[in-house]
């Protein structure tokens, strides 16, 4: 009899692919390559800003040159990076160029794709890790049988990767028949899909979907991996965030979740960059504010005050967009 480990927040496997495997650390960079897609899935959860346009982020920074990419690798460490969209393969030389920047960088690179791509596409993209394949809705997944062969003949990880929606036989055979893995997802509900979801009779709880007899099924399959959405909160999420304020100055105090604290200084910034200076206080200056330590001297803060500047507590994420979760004036 097979053994599954647990790990945390529900999630559980009998295999572990090396992309989720660095996901579970917090260190795999997450690429949206494009917004862009040939399917209208009910379930997809892509935001409105990002669903049909044909936009690049990297985590939570858009991209606009390779540059935006590397410094935002450097921000959190990153260790490897998950291609995603869209549908990545409508933007194959993007995806290229990408994959050859980041294996030149030594990082693990894995890519999904709701396409059945041949082995003259996949051969294109040989310098992949690993490539999960999606049927849109779980239809036709025998159409996907030949591209998992030509994946693993090109020496790539391969495997279904599928939200939890129902069961379907045939995707496990193939998987078992394959040695493919078969990553299942707990459906997650967001503001693009909500309606579509619980208008299809799911029973939806918080921010996911419960089906634990759909879930259980698919634990036939030989290279098993349920993924729950309370995971990817609680340790991925949490993991890459501790790993991005890490990298930020020590000034920063750095939360178990692992947000960051600092006193923000809006107003003037060229007095505030004088009057921080010349008593060498360290500080970082951004377009609309300036970043320093929570525990700024009470004489400085006056300082600041006297010259019109606002001053605020903030607790706020490490990533590019800053955003702020606590805010208050001091």
């Amino acid at each position: 009899m097979r053994k599954f480990r647990r790990i945390e927040a529900g999630s559980y496997y009998s295999y572990l692919p090396e992309g989720c495997r660095l996901c579970r650390r917090g260190s795999k960079l997450v690429l949206f390559v494009t917004g862009k897609c040939m399917h209208s899935c009910f379930y997809c959860p892509i935001s409105k800003e990002r669903s049909g346009r044909d936009v690049i982020y990297a985590n939570e920074r858009k991209v606009r040159s390779i540059e935006d990419f590397l410094e935002e690798a450097e921000l959190m460490g990153a260790d490897g990076v998950a291609i995603t969209g869209g549908e990545p393969l409508l933007k194959i030389e993007r995806v290229a160029e990408f994959l050859k920047i980041a294996k030149e960088l030594d990082m693990h690179v894995h890519l999904y794709t709701s396409l059945p791509a041949g082995e003259e596409k996949l051969r294109k993209l040989r310098k992949l890790d690993e490539i999960r394949f999606h049927p849109p809705e779980l239809l036709k997944p025998e159409a996907y049988a030949d591209s998992i062969r030509a994946a693993k003949k090109l020496g790539m990880d391969a495997g279904f990767e599928i939200p939890a929606l129902r069961f379907d036989e045939r995707i496990v055979e193939i998987a078992n028949d394959l040695d493919a893995f078969l990553n299942v997802n707990q459906l997650e509900v967001s503001e693009t899909n909500w309606r579509e979801i619980v208008g299809r009779g799911y029973a939806v709880k918080d921010y996911y979907v419960e089906t634990p007899e759909v879930i259980k099924a698919y634990e036939k399959a030989s290279k098993f991996h349920y993924c729950s959405a309370r995971f990817k909160d609680v340790a991925q999420f949490r993991r890459r965030l501790i790993r991005m304020a890490m990298n930020h100055p020590e000034f920063y105090e750095i939360t178990g979740d692992g947000t960051v604290v600092c006193c923000r200084i809006d107003g003037n910034l060229d007095v505030a960059e004088y009057i921080l200076s010349r008593k060498g206080i360290k500080y970082v200056r951004f377009e609309d504010c300036i970043e320093t330590s929570p525990e700024l001297d009470e004489e400085i803060r006056e300082a600041l005050k006297s010259e019109g500047l606002k001053l605020s507590l903030v607790e706020r994420y490490p990533t590019f967009n800053r955003m702020v979760v606590d805010r208050i004036e001091i």
